[in-house]
């Protein structure tokens, strides 16, 4: 058997098709290619993997208005589903299984074309743009969450999302030694991710913490994930601090593959508010400021970190909301050992049962 994977453009899409991958495994023989852009961060993540054969093809983002775009997101897309069906007709796939984004787009097209079974695993409160356009030709579409427009049928299933397989291992900390990162008693431990890609107005309000908060606050760390494009910024941020012997408390990192043991350590974690960042958030049972990015299609953001609000287990800022002065506000109102106990248990709770067997049932094998 052979299975072909898709899905792009941030960590949010591509761990989940790994998780699925990984759950097949456990019952399934199978060889596995992924399909996506090169030198982009699905080939980074996915090359880490020596067992999947990583297949490039042409992928652009659908333009949100009416331009000129659109010739060029055409051509693309064309030359995209080409170089899909021309893989695909020469693997001969027994399944495509995508998790959305405009990389999927032109991979689903051609499956569509050769009548290939597909399946859509759907992570957020909203349907995407791609997985929206071929939902009605699946085989099977597997939910996060209901989803309200949605005509339900027995292919439609609710199953969660799936996290990839270091959650559920031993965590090596060995990375944290490296880093020089120890919890030491009475220490709150902020981590902050502005996701795969960085996020502009998370990263300056963490700057803004490491110049003007952990100087004056030595009981408190910041581990700050900003994005390979914004790292600079946070190198030179600690330069500045070690000169002045104020640096031991702040860590930046550019992006973290083995993140299960910062979320650990962590006592509250600041970030976007993408469902597959959600469900590791929720394995891990961990309290969060959710600062849900505000050009998500359908505002999808916005709504994931709502469903969490409403359990307990995250407070939200909006983007044009935070600042410095938004954020300490809150650390400090959530910052004490009852209440954050209270939401990592609601957080744990936001998670349902037996997502991953549910995903194999869901498959079983079609």
């Amino acid at each position: 058997m052979k299975i072909v994977f898709t899905g792009g453009g941030t960590g949010g899409h591509i761990y989940p098709a790994l998780a699925i991958r990984d759950i097949l495994a456990k019952k399934y023989e199978f060889e596995s290619a992924y399909l996506g852009r090169k030198e982009s961060l699905e080939e980074k993540i996915v090359s880490r993997h020596k067992d999947i054969k990583f297949v490039s093809v042409k992928a652009k983002g659908m333009p949100r208005k009416l331009s000129f775009d659109w010739f060029a997101f055409a051509k693309e897309t064309f030359s995209g589903a080409i170089d899909a069906m021309r893989f695909l007709r020469e693997y001969k796939p027994d399944l495509v299984v995508a998790t959305g984004s405009y990389v999927s787009f032109p991979v689903l097209a051609a499956a569509k074309l050769l009548g290939i079974n597909y399946v859509i695993h759907e992570q957020n409160a909203v349907m995407g743009v791609t997985n929206k356009q071929f939902v009605k030709g699946a085989k099977k579409v597997l939910l996060t969450y209901e989803l309200k427009d949605l005509e339900k049928n027995s292919n439609v299933i609710l199953t969660g999302n799936p996290v990839r397989k270091e959650f559920f291992a031993n965590p090596d900390d060995s990375v944290l030694t490296e880093s020089g990162i120890e919890k030491k008693p009475g220490e709150t431990v902020l981590f902050a991710v502005g996701g795969s890609q960085g996020a502009a107005t998370i990263n300056k309000v963490c700057l803004e913490l490491a110049e003007k908060f952990l100087p004056q606050n030595p009981d408190f760390k910041l581990i700050h994930v900003s994005g390979e494009k914004n790292y600079g910024e946070a190198e030179k941020i600690l330069k500045k601090l070690k000169e002045n012997s104020k640096g031991e408390n702040y860590f930046p990192f550019s992006y973290l593959h083995n993140i299960r043991p910062f979320f650990d350590i962590a006592d509250i974690v600041i970030s976007r508010a993408g469902a597959t960042f959600l469900s590791e958030l929720a394995v891990c049972g961990k309290p969060a400021i959710l600062i849900p990015f505000p050009h998500a299609t359908a505002n999808h953001q916005e709504k994931n970190a709502q469903k969490l609000v409403d359990t307990g287990a995250a407070k939200m800022i909006k983007n044009e909301d935070l600042t410095y002065e938004s954020l300490l506000r809150i650390v400090n109102e959530i910052n004490n050992p009852e209440q954050l106990i209270k939401m990592g248990s609601a957080m744990k709770g936001t998670r349902p049962a037996n997502v991953e067997n549910k995903i194999l049932e869901a498959l079983g094998f079609l």
